[in-house]
């Protein structure tokens, strides 16, 4: 009881005062960290958030105190404290500590917050690092949190540093350790998530798992940043924050949206925003599924062009020879369609391409392997174990239909392979000398659960956002302007 009680009367840290009636913006730190993680954002928001961090036991004010982590107790204070609207942010292991935080909140039936930001934290149902280093001595910990956490080299001569942050570390990574997903439906609150592309453990594809734990929006943004981005990047994140959903592209951006047109039956039934070609194609379906599908697609892809400043109207969309799509402008981008679901990518002053495909077999296995494979593919998917061959074949399925789509001439399959490229990693093609050009694109692939895609880009490295498509968004114009 007195530990419920002890954090009821001081959960937060103020890293500013505000006049009643601003935004809060409760933050939950990383394992062994405490308020100064956040201490770039004093300044950062300026009255857009008055940004409170949460006290855990073992560091500042509360030291002394014993026990490990709740997420229950954290969540009953901020029903007691907080005031509408609020959002709640959590870094790395906070991540998971702010995701079940929400859930109780929800079980408590207090109001949801607007958003849940998760920076640099695997999803639930992953296990976190940290909590497989249990066993490590004091200074094994520290070469671990130095080389494959980004946590500063000077930690190994800072003795009064090393004795308040490993007894809270430990406190942090037994409740790691400890802890166990439990499936339940998704949150109704949008979730926002941040990656830092040199994360050596959280991966920025491995951060897109956050989407399925939301029936709201998801959005992530890549940072050209480590695991520990607050401190490098702090002014940045807090800018994208405040900014909310805008579409401005950066020169070293690519765009990724995910729409499942099954939850979308309005942008399926707009057929009064197709060209008269696209309208008699889709009349031509035989099956209303594939009809519905067609439509949804087609408006998709107009509506998002318009997000991006170019005007499509009811036109025919030009494309260059070969069928690349063509904007007349810097804009560049690429679509492609799997059943139900739709993936487009958009960059701006490079080419991007990208190729979208459900987890279902082939109608013709070996056929498929010969068509598409080189003979050093076709040698690696003969030594795999057959429950692994279809995973794998789909992976350089789409990495090569990407570089094809992006690159916009035909080339054949078997000119260029992924072979040796292991998953999670930039795939880079080799290609046969009369496909040479194909050698300077890169892959990435983006694990959507029941389907898998590959986004290339002829370019060394682009950061990565990615956000899905809900119901009530990208609506047409006409209606929005409505109200």
């Amino acid at each position: 009881m007195r530990d419920e009680h002890v954090l009821a009367e001081t959960p937060f840290t103020s890293l500013r005062r505000y006049p009643p009636g601003v935004p809060l913006l409760f933050c939950l730190p990383y394992a062994g960290g405490d308020v100064s993680a956040f201490w770039p954002w004093r300044q950062a928001f300026d009255g857009v958030f008055d940004v409170r961090v949460v006290m855990l036991p073992g560091r500042e004010g509360r030291v002394a105190e014993p026990g490990a982590l709740s997420p229950e107790l954290i969540a009953r204070s901020i029903a007691a404290h907080h005031r509408t609207p609020y959002s709640i942010y959590g870094h790395s292991m906070g991540g998971r500590v702010a995701f079940e935080v929400v859930r109780e909140l929800r079980r408590l039936g207090v109001r949801a917050p607007e958003c849940l930001y998760v920076g640099a934290a695997h999803p639930p149902e992953r296990q976190e690092t940290l909590g497989r280093w249990t066993g490590l001595g004091d200074e094994d910990l520290i070469e671990e949190l130095i080389h494959r956490l980004g946590a500063p080299a000077e930690l190994r001569t800072q003795p009064e540093v090393k004795a308040v942050l490993i007894p809270a570390l430990r406190t942090d990574m037994e409740w790691l350790r400890r802890y166990r997903f439990a499936r339940q439906e998704p949150l109704d609150v949008p979730i926002v998530a941040f990656a830092g592309a040199h994360d050596r453990e959280v991966t920025h594809p491995a951060m897109l798992g956050w989407a399925r734990h939301t029936s709201s929006t998801f959005r992530l943004h890549t940072l050209d940043a480590g695991h520990l981005f607050l401190a490098t990047h702090g002014d940045q994140v807090a800018r994208t924050i405040a900014a909310g959903p805008q579409q401005r592209l950066a020169s070293d951006e690519v765009h990724v949206w995910l729409a499942n047109l099954e939850e979308l039956p309005e942008m399926c039934a707009a057929v009064d925003e197709l060209s008269p070609r696209e309208v008699a194609r889709a009349a031509r379906f035989r099956q209303e599924d594939h009809r519905r599908w067609f439509v949804g697609g087609s408006v998709l892809r107009r509506r998002l062009l318009r997000e991006y400043g170019v005007e499509p109207g009811v036109d025919e969309l030009p494309t260059r020879p070969g069928g690349k799509p063509y904007t007349g402008t810097e804009l560049t981008y690429s679509l492609s369609q799997s059943g139900g679901l739709v993936l487009v990518a958009l960059a701006t002053g490079r080419e991007v391409g990208a190729d979208l495909e459900r987890f279902r077999p082939p109608a013709d296995e070996q056929a498929f392997f010969e068509g598409v494979l080189d003979e050093r593919e076709r040698d690696e998917f003969a030594a795999l174990p057959e429950e692994l061959r279809l995973h794998s074949a789909l992976r350089t399925w789409t990495a090569k239909e990407a570089v094809l789509k992006g690159d916009g001439l035909r080339v054949d399959p078997a000119l260029f392979g992924f072979a040796g490229q292991r998953p999670g990693t930039t795939w880079a093609p080799e290609a046969a000398p009369e496909a040479a050009r194909l050698a300077e694109w890169r892959v990435t692939h983006l694990p959507l659960g029941r389907a898998i895609a590959a986004i290339a880009v002829r370019a060394p490295r682009f950061l990565l956002r990615f956000e899905t498509v809900r119901q009530g968004r990208l609506v047409r114009q006409s209606v929005e302007a409505g109200g």
